[in-house]
């Protein structure tokens, strides 16, 4: 769709300037958050404002999706089953209904393959201001800026007890993407090859194709590890700052549970 050399090299400047837009979008949605009243119940203005930023990156990708069928160019590789496509879908179900399925998944493997997109998109090719790319690093700031709203602002706490859920869901998706890659010659979640010039390149360089993925899901698994350190401690900061946690509440709510019934038991 696009001739070689019109994409943006990473970490230049339309790709520094997009990456600064985007902390400051995220910096912005966290606090407009926060300051909002407590409570998630229906038609109060958090779970209003959850409700628009899950629906946001879905109808832009949407919208991509349609444009590119209308130019002929929708092939495989654009369809959205990128882990960070799966991760959209599941901001609109934790939006519609708090769980902790969907909170845990977006708490780890929602927070780092965004910020994995967004520090080397694969849509580098693309110029910097045309639509795929407006969509690309818009949909996967709002994936961060969804996920650090509710947990700052305390709507709701990552555990690493529950790390198995989204363990789980990465254990299904993994192999049916490796095996939609070989049918369709395609990359979802770069398991068949890195993107050019991330450090997913040495990786592969040392293990080798054949020996690429099992690395590739050690180091995606530490880095979770590494996101419920970071949760923690900005948990306790904000513990530290006198802030509720309102996490119970939230699902209370859902569940209709009566006061006393932790969000752990669920």
């Amino acid at each position: 769709m696009y001739d070689s050399g019109a994409g943006f090299d990473y970490f230049g400047p339309a790709h520094l300037g997009y990456l600064a837009c985007s902390v400051v979008l995220i910096g912005v949605l966290c606090a407009a958050y926060r300051r909002l009243p407590s409570g998630t119940a229906w038609g109060s203005p958090r779970r209003t404002m959850q409700l628009v930023i899950a629906a946001i990156p879905l109808a832009m990708l949407a919208s991509r999706d349609v444009m590119m069928y209308h130019a002929g160019v929708f092939d495989p590789n654009w369809w959205p089953l990128h882990s960070c496509n799966i991760c959209e879908l599941l901001m609109l179900v934790y939006a519609l209904r708090p769980n902790r399925l969907c909170g845990e998944s977006l708490a780890t493997m929602g927070i780092f393959g965004a910020l994995a997109a967004l520090l080397f998109p694969s849509w580098s090719y693309c110029p910097p201001f045309t639509w795929p790319s407006v969509c690309g690093f818009t949909e996967h700031t709002l994936i961060v800026a969804f996920t650090a709203m509710v947990i700052t602002g305390r709507d709701y706490e990552p555990s690493v007890k529950h790390i198995w859920m989204p363990l789980v869901l990465f254990g299904l998706y993994v192999p049916a993407a490796y095996a939609f890659n070989k049918a369709f010659d395609t990359n979802f979640m770069f398991l068949n090859a890195p993107p050019g010039d991330s450090p997913l390149v040495a990786v592969a360089e040392l293990f080798g194709s054949a020996g690429y993925i099992v690395p590739l899901v050690v180091v995606v698994v530490a880095c979770w590890l590494a996101l419920y350190a970071l949760w923690r401690v900005l948990l306790h900061r904000a513990e530290q700052d006198g802030s509720p946690d309102y996490t119970q509440e939230v699902f209370e709510n859902v569940n209709g549970r009566p006061s006393g019934t932790t969000a752990g038991e669920d």
